[in-house]
């Protein structure tokens, strides 16, 4: 596809995008998903061309294509098509990226190579992982996703078996689809999302006992210990709070204030919590190793999938200098990463620059959408299969010792 085509597809899709987004009162962030559900139509929209019971990847992202208003599923065709450069353009709400924010995330891991060993007698390289006293089969987890209904427009729409698209349904294809996969899948928090949405949110959590954890909007301080006491009593190991999400306070409904966090309120955020904390956003040295002062129980390292600030740098450009610094004060935390990984492969290289594990947002959210929990299932498997390969082919015998010597910057 030539850049002329490619621009006209991102037009009409753009066009497209507005016209249904507009009609479905979807274009705000002011728009919660409580707001969102109750405004629909009495009838549910049903959706042509679904593949019923999708058997593979395709079939799935097929039908998240089908149910999506703001994303276009550019990585039908297979990985790495997702990469900021397709027709999704700078949505909000949407997937789309802040000018180069979200294809810096993708292109960051592309400048890196992975050196061939092929010398060596490792068949069986071991993936499961402690986090947070959580043992994981795979150093992956689930990026920290919500708002699907008005995000990516999937209000008041049927899904691919024919039952009505929900928060509360999306974030069962995400928990489950990982807990059986033998990993951790988020429930997540939205800025309108009124407390009782919440709730409901969190009873999914509960229902799998340790095996699912929550997020938290950067909130008041009275409202994010309400919060915490729901994620809490829910059963999660562990909480984020995602305090990338703090400029979008101009788009937050009056009365729900989300806002930065200095080292005294991380320290009421730790010490109030009775399970661990985990700062999601951090991009600064300086910033990462004020959330190891403070006592957080570990960091991720997040430019909110490039949608929240132009031009800001790759999580994997920051990330050595982050792992570097807090390791040399001798804080022992873990640090995640997200942004931009698309396969197996860019798990290792993140690995291999220092992260514990690394958390997947877009991918997972097509899965959920045209696949459920099956679908979620289906691309942590091939995730898994991938890095297991990528580990073979490069003489890693355990995730959990990933030499950066298996690096090759490109020049």
């Amino acid at each position: 596809m030539n850049n002329n085509d490619l621009n006209q597809n991102r037009r009409d899709f753009l066009t497209k995008s507005a016209v249904l987004a507009a009609a479905a009162g979807t274009l705000t962030m002011s728009t919660s998903s409580a707001q969102a559900t109750t405004a629909a139509v009495d009838k549910p929209i049903a959706v042509a061309g679904y593949v019923k019971k999708p058997q593979n990847l395709t079939d799935v992202l097929m039908n998240a294509r089908k149910i999506m208003d703001t994303c276009a599923a550019c990585d039908i065709s297979g990985a790495g098509r997702c990469n900021g450069k397709g027709p999704c353009g700078e949505t909000v709400p949407g997937m789309g990226g802040k000018r180069l924010s979200f294809v810096r995330n993708i292109e960051a891991f592309e400048e890196v190579s992975l050196n061939m060993r092929t010398v060596h007698n490792i068949t069986q390289p071991k993936t499961e992982i402690d986090l947070l006293g959580v043992k994981l089969s795979m150093p992956i987890l689930t990026g920290i996703t919500g708002g699907l209904t008005y995000n990516m427009g999937a209000a008041n729409k049927l899904a691919f078996d024919g039952e009505l698209m929900t928060e509360e349904k999306y974030a069962r294809g995400i928990i489950q689809g990982a807990a059986n996969s033998g990993t951790i899948g988020w429930a997540a928090d939205g800025i309108g999302d009124p407390l009782e949405t919440y709730k409901r949110r969190m009873n999914v959590v509960q229902e799998f006992k340790g095996r699912a954890v929550a997020q938290i909007k950067p909130r008041t301080q009275k409202e994010i210990f309400e919060r915490i006491d729901i994620v809490q009593q829910a059963g999660a190991p562990f909480f984020a709070i995602d305090v990338d999400s703090a400029g979008r306070a101009a788009r937050a409904l009056p009365g729900k204030t989300v806002e930065p966090k200095d080292l005294k309120k991380l320290k009421e955020i730790v010490n109030y919590a009775k399970i661990p904390f985990i700062a999601k956003g951090i991009m600064t040295v300086d910033e990462a190793l004020m959330c190891a002062e403070a006592g957080c129980g570990a960091i991720i390292v997040s430019n909110h999938g490039g949608r929240v600030l132009s031009s800001t740098p790759a999580t994997m450009h920051v990330l050595p200098a982050i792992v570097k610094a807090v390791r040399d004060r001798g804080y022992k935390i873990p640090i995640l990463m997200d942004g931009g990984v698309r396969d197996g492969g860019d798990v290792l290289k993140a690995l291999a620059y220092g992260a514990q594990a690394v958390l997947i947002g877009r991918p997972m959210i097509r899965a959920s959408l045209g696949g459920g929990v099956e679908g979620v299932e289906m691309l942590f498997k091939r995730y898994h299969t991938e890095l297991v390969s990528s580990m073979v082919l490069t003489g890693v015998s355990d995730v959990n010792n990933v030499d950066p010597s298996i690096l090759i910057q490109e020049v």
